[in-house]
């Protein structure tokens, strides 16, 4: 009887600690505490939607800056790239004016390219506090890299590495030279449409698009027409379930929501230029789509040849546009993944 009760107690104790604990690649125990967190935090005064996901609370953490302006990308992150949960602490946010934080105010006091900046460096020093950390990952993509360069050359002691996703370099710049890439792609198939409409917008007609926003928005229509943005189709259509895959954001009305936040950040964005940055002091990778002439990722090429960094490295998506989170998933997973974690 007393054998029968030891090998019960011992069944019952491995079962309990191989839910509790994973054997890592080097031997190493470590606790499987997994993390699944819905909540609006106070970030600079305004209530703001994070959503925290891990498979364990020993993970790094990673901090994800979405794009747009005003487009946030949890259910994309949830629906294309939940094996990044796997190695990470993924920490997805809502930025003010836009996804979730918009519906629980969809008139937010203070908007702006500077505020933004400060509700993720808050929100940043929440995370390290939550989970014990000196430092974190940061990912911004598109609008969220002028973000992350921001962050990164003002709080490096914050990250361990910055990796810029279809990164932003001189908006104005990129228009011209995504500009003459059509022109090019134009005149190969003798498309008078296209180069009438590129002549308007060299013009700078206000007749045509009345204000920077509207001219690119116009600029990024003649872009897909030769996969100039998005280089697979099929994965646009994709990326388009996503946005409603999901209960909490199925009646969001994502242009609303845009034109909301690019009304007020219109100027911050076209704005930008980091050609005057010439160091960071943390490791910076670039995840650019070979593809890509919407922020043409040619100027992330000459920006990484002149930049001072303890490492830097531009990581390249031979299949993809701007949208390589969704264009090459699989791809864009594994490659995180194993470029940080070494």
């Amino acid at each position: 009887m007393k054998f029968v009760t030891y090998i019960l107690f011992i069944l019952v104790f491995i079962s309990c600690q191989t839910n509790q604990k994973k054997e890592s690649k080097k031997g190493v125990v470590k606790l499987l505490n997994k993390i699944e967190e819905k909540s609006l935090i106070e970030l600079g005064g305004e209530k703001q939607y994070v959503e925290i996901n891990g498979e364990s609370d020993k993970n790094p953490v990673l901090l994800f800056i979405h794009g747009g302006p005003g487009w946030p990308q949890t259910p994309q992150l949830r629906y294309f790239n939940s094996d990044l949960t796997k190695a990470f602490t993924l920490v997805t946010w809502d930025q003010s004016g836009c996804g979730k934080s918009y519906i629980n105010n969809p008139d937010p006091k203070n908007l702006s390219l500077d505020q933004i900046i400060k509700d993720a460096h808050q929100l940043t020093q929440l995370l390290k506090k939550k989970f014990n950390r000196d430092k974190i990952y940061l990912v911004g993509y598109s609008w969220g890299s002028i973000v992350g360069m921001h962050l990164a050359v003002q709080y490096p002691n914050d990250y361990f590495t910055y990796v810029g996703i279809s990164q932003v370099i001189n908006m104005k710049q990129g228009i011209l030279v995504s500009r003459k890439w059509i022109s090019e792609r134009a005149k190969e198939k003798s498309d008078t449409e296209t180069l009438t409409i590129l002549s308007k917008l060299n013009g700078n007609d206000r007749n045509f698009c009345s204000s920077d926003l509207d001219c690119f928005i116009q600029q990024y229509g003649l872009l897909n027409k030769y996969n100039g943005a998005v280089y697979n189709p099929g994965s646009e259509k994709e990326e388009e379930r996503s946005m409603s895959a999901y209960e909490d954001y199925r009646n969001y009305d994502w242009n609303k929501g845009f034109e909301f936040s690019a009304h007020h950040l219109e100027k911050d964005m076209f704005g930008t230029d980091f050609t005057y940055i010439k160091k960071l002091e943390i490791p910076v990778i670039f995840f650019q789509g070979r593809h890509d002439w919407n922020v043409p990722s040619v100027l992330v090429e000459e920006f990484e040849k002149n930049l001072y960094a303890p490492e830097k490295n531009i990581v390249w998506f031979e299949n993809s546009g701007h949208g390589l989170l969704y264009e090459e998933a699989a791809n864009f997973n594994k490659l995180l993944i194993s470029t940080l974690i070494k």
